[in-house]
């Protein structure tokens, strides 16, 4: 990759972390091309050079939040050992607690594609993550899907204050799903 190239994709990943950052603390209602430039320090016409659209931008920002979960939880998921229920419960709780921030803005974007089109296909993909972990505890896939919905549930009910997260629903749901 020449240079240019090279600076051009550094850009583009530092607006997508601004991008995560004004929604990490000021919410989906918050994200503009303006905002972004602003938090990432750069000019407006840099943020629209490299997404024409707000959607362009919620949308690579959705894609990139899901490829960069999918890596720290692989790191993760390596951790999963004879106990895979606490292993999966620790992970939860990581997201709750020790990127609760960046969990809720990726939650906004995920929801957000229940009014934005545009954002579906990555939102489909934010789940995959998920689905690969849920996929370790069981082969049956329809069981699978049903895991990922019911930590999603967890997750949001978390997140909103509904319901305070307990490492023993995990260990439950998964008992449930065997």
């Amino acid at each position: 990759m020449d240079g240019r190239r090279a600076r051009g994709a550094l850009r583009r990943t530092e607006l997508l972390k601004a991008t995560l950052s004004v929604l990490e603390r000021d919410g989906a209602a918050a994200v503009s091309h303006r905002a972004v430039a602003a938090e990432a320090g750069v000019s407006l016409a840099s943020t629209t050079y490299h997404f024409a659209t707000l959607d362009d931008l919620l949308v690579e920002a959705l894609t990139w939040a899901a490829d960069d979960l999918t890596a720290e939880l692989h790191e993760r998921v390596t951790e999963l050992g004879a106990r895979p229920a606490d292993e999966l419960a620790r992970l939860v709780e990581h997201l709750l607690v020790y990127r609760r921030g960046r969990t809720l803005a990726e939650y906004e974007l995920y929801l957000l594609a229940a009014r934005r089109p545009a954002l579906r296909e990555a939102a489909a993909a934010w789940l995959q993550p998920l689905t690969e972990i849920a996929r370790t505890f069981t082969t049956n896939p329809q069981k699978a899907s049903l895991l990922v919905a019911a930590l999603d549930g967890l997750l949001l009910q978390s997140l909103i204050g509904a319901r305070p997260f307990d490492q023993a629903d995990v260990a439950a749901l998964l008992s449930h799903l065997r």
